[in-house]
């Protein structure tokens, strides 16, 4: 079995890397269940509802100029999706994670900046993949 290092990881909207971004996390889909019980039930039955796509976050340094990075800040504050292929989680030079097809990226936090003395700015973005899991390209 092959294991991945994030020594190179990054965030990429399309091809351009989102200055900074090293540290990246996905939440992963998650599928709810639901539960039938009733008088003539011994044991509660379940059943498979809907699912979730799954939250993302990342962070890295801070850079106020970086394109990229106003980008998402942008996609936030206008409520834009960023749809398959435009947001990319790189676990490599080559390999990445995307929305799947016909799904969309909606950005829910920006401009989250730490700043201490003597250290560089870190700044850390979230979201929510909707109608459709994470695919691995």
């Amino acid at each position: 079995m092959a294991t991945v290092s994030g020594r190179i990881a990054s965030v990429r909207i399309t091809a351009t890397k989102v200055a900074g971004m090293g540290t990246w996390t996905m939440g992963g889909f998650t599928r709810e269940v639901i539960e039938e019980d009733s008088w003539n039930l011994d044991i509660k039955k379940k059943h498979f509802s809907v699912g979730d796509s799954g939250t993302l976050s990342f962070s890295g340094l801070h850079d106020p100029a970086d394109a990229s990075q106003l980008i998402l800040d942008a996609a936030c504050l206008n409520s834009s999706r960023l749809t398959s292929g435009n947001i990319r989680f790189y676990v490599d030079n080559t390999k990445y994670w995307t929305i799947g097809g016909g799904g969309s990226i909606m950005i829910t936090k920006v401009q989250s900046i730490t700043l201490e003395k003597s250290a560089m700015g870190i700044v850390d973005f979230e979201g929510v993949a909707e109608l459709g899991a994470m695919i691995y390209l």
